[in-house]
């Protein structure tokens, strides 16, 4: 009879020595700066929003709350070289920041450009510029049934086709709107309103219009997508059937390449939070000295009725 043995020998003990050293890095960029955001809307106020930026390494009390800066003076400058004062707006209230510089009852003019300027202690000067977009009318619209829709209650899908005339250059847009529908009822023998309220949530039959990651009910593109001059727009949405009126209104905004490129940049950024595989998003800004965004938009507006139930 034979045995086999298995026996384990130490060949050697292997000490490693370890030490910690702790090295200072600079991190470049860290001092707070001015932080602007402003939309240009010949159809609303301007309202210019300044706030202050944080380190990365900065605590926060609050982390959904902004630094708003209240001792700026911010300004519009016009291509003649004109400035005009924006005034002070605060309607913050206890866990509620909001304010805001306000410029009221100014007529912008489409084609011209327009400036903003920001001073504050401590800061230095910021700029940033935009030239209003002219209108872009809807030409006609045109609607198709294609039946019901099946996703909710008495719904039916419908194709709206929206000409209109692309101008010369590059071309930015912005397509949104809302259905609006109302009825009269008896319910015990009285009569009484009935109403329905919702966006237009367009979905467009080029895939090459859709955009996933935007937080709005829009359609948001470049006119590279488009034919040609006489431009065509398809998209479908669903509307209910059971109303004896329904409006819808579509707002057709031609809109800056900064509108279009902050839109797509900072809905990216927040449709990847938290996803460590996605690759980073710069969000867009235009701020010179700063951060932010000075945007602006020209919209155009059609409103269309429906009658489903003749």
């Amino acid at each position: 009879m034979s045995y086999l043995s298995k026996c384990l020998i130490p060949v050697g003990l292997l000490i490693l020595l370890s030490c910690e050293q702790f090295l200072e890095v600079d991190l470049p960029g860290q001092e707070p700066r001015m932080v602007l955001n402003a939309l240009l809307d010949p159809s609303d106020t301007l309202k210019v929003y300044l706030t202050r930026s944080r380190g990365i390494l900065e605590g926060r009390e609050y982390e959904e709350f902004f630094d708003l800066i209240s001792d700026a003076d911010v300004y519009l400058e016009t291509e003649a070289g004109d400035r005009f004062p924006l005034e002070y707006v605060d309607r913050s209230r206890p866990f509620d920041p909001n304010a805001f510089y306000r410029l009221s009852e100014f007529s912008f003019l489409p084609n011209q450009s327009y400036r903003l300027v920001a001073e504050a202690p401590g800061y230095e000067t910021i700029q940033a510029s935009q030239v209003l977009p002219v209108p872009v009318p809807i030409q006609s619209v045109e609607t198709v049934r294609l039946g019901p829709d099946g996703s909710w209650g008495n719904s039916e899908l419908i194709e709206f086709r929206v000409r209109f005339a692309d101008p010369p250059g590059k071309n930015f847009y912005e397509l949104s709107g809302r259905i609006f529908g109302s009825d009269t009822a008896v319910f015990e023998g009285q009569p009484f309103l009935r109403m329905y309220s919702s966006d237009l949530y367009p979905r467009p039959v080029n895939p090459a219009f859709e955009k996933d990651h935007l937080l709005r009910s829009v359609l948001l593109f470049e006119d590279a997508l488009l034919p040609g001059q006489d431009a065509e727009l398809v998209f479908r949405t669903s509307v209910p059937v059971d109303y004896e009126l329904l409006e819808v209104t579509l707002n057709l905004a031609h809109v800056t390449e900064s509108y279009f490129r902050y839109y797509d940049t900072a809905d990216l950024q927040y449709y990847n939070r938290g996803d460590f595989l996605s690759q980073p998003v710069l969000v867009h800004t235009n701020v010179e000295n700063g951060m932010g965004i000075f945007m602006a938009r020209n919209p155009a507006v059609t409103v269309i009725r429906l009658r489903l139930n003749e």
